[in-house]
């Protein structure tokens, strides 16, 4: 049974659990790698693109001004003011508009949480509670639009390296949280009186983890969150669960159950 099909199987038909015990080592770690991976394309890379991801180029060239800093002297294209009550973003680099120094200014943008001010000489920012301020001529490196345009294949080689440092981290994290699902597993084959080791319970928590994610994935399209939804999100795995193992155990009463034990083969003991 390919991949594929099992992620079908694993929604809706819970008779499959049992065979899904008789599946390799490697194939259930390649199910576990595959779902996240889809889960991953779905709630990252598809939002990335969305948002204009490979249009790097284009976004800097439209939404970026002409800018230029070159021997401690910065000079933008543009007057910029963004104002909403929290956030202040202020850019005038004229040189008759200079801004007051920082210890005169504090009092006028306490109220604010986010401030950033720039004239032609220095920069004013606020973050955290605090404002401070750098003169220009103090960093002692010029820099441009067109030094900024450079970047963007470094850029896209930075973002690549962290997409899959995310895809790594959280498929370790799905193979982690497959373990609640097996310990809350072992509790209900005990209250059920049937006999299953952890290691199968883990293997069913993985395939019990389908529906979850796809829920999940199209939540995270909802322009809203929804209040405790990882409880949700596990509550439907253990709920699938428990159903699997009601299956493995009307099975095992019709007829005793057998397990492949080769050297390639999953027992799960």
């Amino acid at each position: 049974m390919n991949i594929f099909k099992e992620m079908g199987l694993a929604v809706y038909n819970f008779k499959s659990y049992k065979e899904f015990l008789n599946n390799r080592k490697s194939k259930v770690f390649l199910f576990g790698i595959v779902l996240m991976l889809f889960y991953f394309l779905l709630t990252i890379i598809v939002p990335f693109f969305q948002m204009n991801g490979l249009g790097l180029s284009d976004v800097i060239r439209e939404n970026v001004p002409d800018f230029k800093l070159e021997d401690g002297v910065l000079w933008v294209d543009d007057v910029i003011e963004i104002d909403d009550g929290d956030t202040c973003i202020w850019i005038d680099t004229n040189p008759d508009e200079v801004f007051y120094d920082v210890n005169e200014l504090a009092p006028y943008y306490s109220s604010y949480g986010q401030v950033i001010l720039m004239d032609s000489e220095k920069i004013i920012f606020k973050n955290n509670g605090s404002m401070q301020q750098y003169y220009f001529d103090e960093l002692d490196f010029d820099y441009s639009k067109d030094d900024l345009m450079a970047l963007v294949p470094s850029i896209y080689v930075i973002i690549v390296i962290c997409l899959v440092i995310a895809y790594i981290f959280m498929t370790a994290f799905f193979f982690f949280g497959v373990l609640f699902v097996a310990l809350i597993g072992m509790i209900v084959a005990s209250c059920m009186k049937y006999q299953l080791t952890f290691g199968q319970l883990y293997l069913l928590g993985i395939y019990s983890r389908v529906l979850p994610l796809a829920i999940k994935a199209a939540v995270s399209y909802l322009p809203f969150n929804i209040p405790y939804f990882w409880v949700i999100n596990f509550g439907i795995s253990i709920f699938i669960l428990v159903r699997a193992i009601q299956h493995l155990k009307e099975s095992m009463l019709q007829q005793p159950m057998e397990f492949h034990s080769s050297n390639d083969t999953m027992n799960w003991m």
